[in-house]
């Protein structure tokens, strides 16, 4: 089945704000009413070593303790965000920081950070992994804390819903230092099975009951990463992961088309994401090619902003706004005459629509995305159709931009989630 719905209630939405700005204002409303928390214990770094650590994907290194809150504190988080949420929170959650073995691109074995969210209560749980967006300054993961990014409070609200929640911090975040590798499916889909992994190990041991049932979720490189992730299960991994449903939402599915797109126009002003890319890109692939993307002084700065050391907002102030200032129209041209064919190879592996998906998907994306051009879903929809996938289906969000739609594409993916 191919279904698109292009109507959704924006009352769920708070109007006039950005995501980034709600985000923010979670955070604050969270520290009002901490007080009220009386069941979160912060255990700081009093860490819980597993030993011997056992060799092998998703085995634990090491858990912390992230404390325990109410429904009825996360439910006033909530409110004090003046967010219409339709969902009865009923459980209080307990946090879990945890760390464990998992593979980069390369396959060389390394370490992860994430974040367990685990019901009080209720057993016979559905795993539902959420991959975060794009973030840049290291500690912004809910492995630090479940208030330091947007997808630690979805996590708390989806446990406290009944879910298991697991939020991946991906490479470059929480424990691990290098370069996040932006966009990289080979690198980003191995810490997201691996946290389901640790995740299962940890109940376990811990007379947590699963049922098996796998979904999976995420937002702009969250929605990506997510469908990246269904890929691999189904390609590699199929016995062992269950999946029930995916819901990708604002992804960049068909990052060679985007990237055309983007370079023909010549008018796309989101220039921290094109910057992220390139420079992972980069580094991953050992171009050593900075200054044939960027004008300078960027070239040179590059390195030092998507380090993990700086801020959304450090990164965007030392940028230009406009495409025309960043980048080296050199590199531009010889890309669209065809003679960036490294460049043009890497995109195409990173694009993610060359296979036939089994797992029923839900997109959902904004029509008036300025970063992530919905025409992303489009051709998702249409290639998988084609392609004989038998249950897809995307939601559009009228008027949505890339922040704006947040909110309520999350909203509604859960809303299918329990659908089902």
């Amino acid at each position: 089945m191919c279904a698109e719905n292009s109507h959704f209630n924006e009352d769920l939405f708070w109007h006039g704000e950005t995501m980034k700005e709600t985000h923010f204002r979670l955070r604050q409303s969270f520290l009002l009413i901490a007080v009220l928390a009386i069941g979160l214990q912060s255990c700081g770094k009093n860490d819980n070593p597993v030993e011997p650590i056992p060799h092998g994907r998703g085995a634990i290194v090491r858990t912390s303790p992230l404390g325990t809150i109410t429904a009825t504190t996360i439910q006033q988080i909530i409110v004090a965000g003046n967010f219409q949420f339709p969902f009865t929170l009923s459980h209080s959650v307990t946090s879990v920081s945890i760390e464990y073995l998992t593979i980069d691109g390369k396959g060389n074995e390394t370490v992860a950070s994430g974040a367990l969210f685990i019901p009080q209560g209720p057993n016979n749980l559905t795993l539902m992994s959420i991959q975060h967006g794009t973030q840049t300054k290291n500690d912004q993961v809910a492995s630090v804390s479940p208030f330091n990014s947007t997808e630690g409070i979805v996590g708390l609200v989806a446990a406290s819903m009944g879910y298991m929640a697991v939020v991946p911090d991906y490479l470059g975040f929480g424990v691990s230092k290098v370069m996040h590798p932006y966009l990289h499916a080979e690198s980003l889909t191995p810490c997201v099975i691996d946290l389901m992994r640790a995740a299962r190990s940890f109940s376990a041991t811990s007379q947590i009951s699963l049922n098996g049932q796998i979904l999976l979720t995420g937002y702009s490189e969250g929605g990506y990463v997510t469908l990246a992730t269904q890929k691999a299960i189904e390609e590699r991994h199929s016995s062992e992961f269950g999946l029930r449903a995916v819901a990708p939402m604002a992804g960049p599915y068909d990052l060679r088309g985007t990237a055309q797109t983007i370079l023909q126009s010549g008018t796309y002003n989101s220039t921290v994401y094109l910057g992220f890319l390139l420079t992972a890109y980069n580094e991953f692939y050992r171009w050593n090619r900075l200054n044939d993307f960027f004008k300078a002084p960027y070239a040179s700065l590059m390195p030092g902003l998507f380090n993990g050391s700086k801020t959304w907002g450090e990164v965007v102030s030392q940028l230009p706004s406009t495409f025309s200032a960043l980048m080296n129209s050199t590199f531009v041209s010889n890309y669209l005459s065809g003679n960036e064919q490294i460049v043009q190879t890497a995109l195409q592996e990173n694009t993610l629509l060359n296979w036939r998906p089994k797992t029923p998907i839900h997109f959902f994306h904004g029509d008036a995305d300025e970063v992530v051009p919905i025409q992303n879903a489009h051709i998702a929809v249409s290639t998988f159709t084609s392609n004989g996938a038998s249950n897809v289906q995307l939601t559009i969000i009228p008027g949505g931009t890339h922040e704006t739609a947040g909110p309520i594409a999350i909203i509604g993916a859960i809303q299918w989630f329990r659908s089902l």
